[in-house]
């Protein structure tokens, strides 16, 4: 077993972070996806918590392998296992939402008055 790269301690820093950006993630989505608005913000912040928990478990493969204490390679590689996958399926699910959002608008705006220029012109 090697000496450790730092206090497995400090993975609270990690879990903290990646809390955080869980919580903005759920609200701008939860904000703007109804609205169907800031798509690109939305979608471009989880892709990011995606790689961030993609780099983690990468990094906990590789202290794996490196004989890292239990510790450090636990903690890399189940905040990566957990962000990879649920960053990675909400981005999925968020990008369906949006779908059914701009479906909604444009139905909306079939059935009012302003919606079909066919209708205006009979």
């Amino acid at each position: 077993m090697n000496e450790p790269w730092f206090h497995p301690g400090w993975f609270g820093l990690l879990g903290s972070f990646v809390g955080i950006l869980g919580a903005l993630v759920g609200t701008l989505a939860g904000i703007f996806i109804p609205k169907g608005k800031a798509k690109k913000l939305v979608l471009g912040v989880n892709t990011f918590a995606f790689a961030v928990g993609f780099i983690s478990l990468v990094v906990g493969i590789i202290a794996y392998f490196l004989g890292q204490p239990y510790g450090i390679w636990y903690g890399f590689g189940l905040c990566g296992l957990l962000c990879t996958f649920l960053f990675g399926m909400f981005f999925f699910v968020f990008r369906h939402e949006y779908r059914k959002a701009e479906l909604r608008k444009s139905m909306s705006e079939d059935l009012t008055l302003g919606g079909n220029k066919n209708d205006q012109q009979n």
